[in-house]
């Protein structure tokens, strides 16, 4: 009898055993279906933006012919900036969910970080050709959890819309040695830091600060001040002249 039950044990335990592997196994697998579907939303999203950023410089290239007038072309790099920043967004997510494909994930990264780059430089090479009509902002970001500089642009991005492009890098993201060449051409050792227009500002920076560099870039350019920084200099000089609104409660 005793011999009986001990058998019937030993059963139970190797069918609880068979049982936790198929359940473990179908989770790998269901992790790994997920996350190949990831890996190849990444791929298609960079294919896209390669093909736009092929065609941006096939235009750009037309310019001096006048095949292409200015306005379209910055109003499309303007639009693709936008969509890249918000793609990259998604690839830094994958990234850090990705169990069985993370090196994969990462040439992915770096793939959208060269991508950026080009788009900046592609962008600072048409003002040379085209009235300048927006602020260019690269943005070098840490791991630091605490920090908001990335809020703040976010905020000023959604003010200014088209008229402000921010090309965001990974300060940390030592697979690509372009983002370490640009830290050391600008002599970035700290972080968040910020170059507007090839001016460098390390340490976070205000809403009010940027909004301060961002107003005094555009009053430089050659088309209207933004309605943004009209309101800002009207809100200025209504604090300087009425010390209440300035005075504590």
């Amino acid at each position: 009898m005793g011999g009986l039950e001990r058998k019937t044990s030993v059963k139970k335990y190797i069918l609880a055993f068979i049982l936790t592997l198929l359940v473990f196994s179908g989770g790998v697998v269901a992790g790994l279906f997920v996350e190949n579907l990831r890996l190849s939303s990444a791929k298609q999203i960079a294919l896209t933006e390669k093909v736009t950023l092929r065609s941006l410089q096939l235009q750009h290239s037309y310019i001096a012919s006048g095949l292409t007038d200015c306005k379209t072309l910055h109003t499309i790099l303007e639009n693709n900036i936008n969509e890249l920043g918000k793609k990259v967004a998604i690839i830094i997510d994958y990234e850090k969910k990705a169990l069985f494909n993370e090196e994969e994930f990462k040439l992915q990264l770096q793939d959208y970080f060269l991508t950026e780059i080009q788009f900046y430089l592609l962008a600072k090479d048409i003002d040379k050709k085209c009235s300048q009509d927006n602020v260019k902002i690269l943005y070098f970001y840490d791991q630091n959890k605490d920090e908001t500089q990335g809020d703040i642009l976010i905020y000023l991005k959604k003010k200014f819309d088209n008229k402000v492009l921010v090309f965001s890098l990974d300060s940390g993201f030592t697979e690509e040695p372009m983002i370490k060449t640009l830290l050391t051409n600008y002599n970035i050792t700290q972080f968040p830091a910020l170059v507007i227009e090839e001016k460098v500002f390390e340490g976070h920076q205000s809403a009010d600060q940027l909004m301060k560099h961002l107003c005094t870039e555009f009053l430089k350019m050659d088309s209207s001040t933004p309605q943004e920084c009209l309101a800002y200099e009207q809100e200025k000089i209504e604090l300087a002249e009425d010390p209440f609104l300035l005075s504590e409660p």
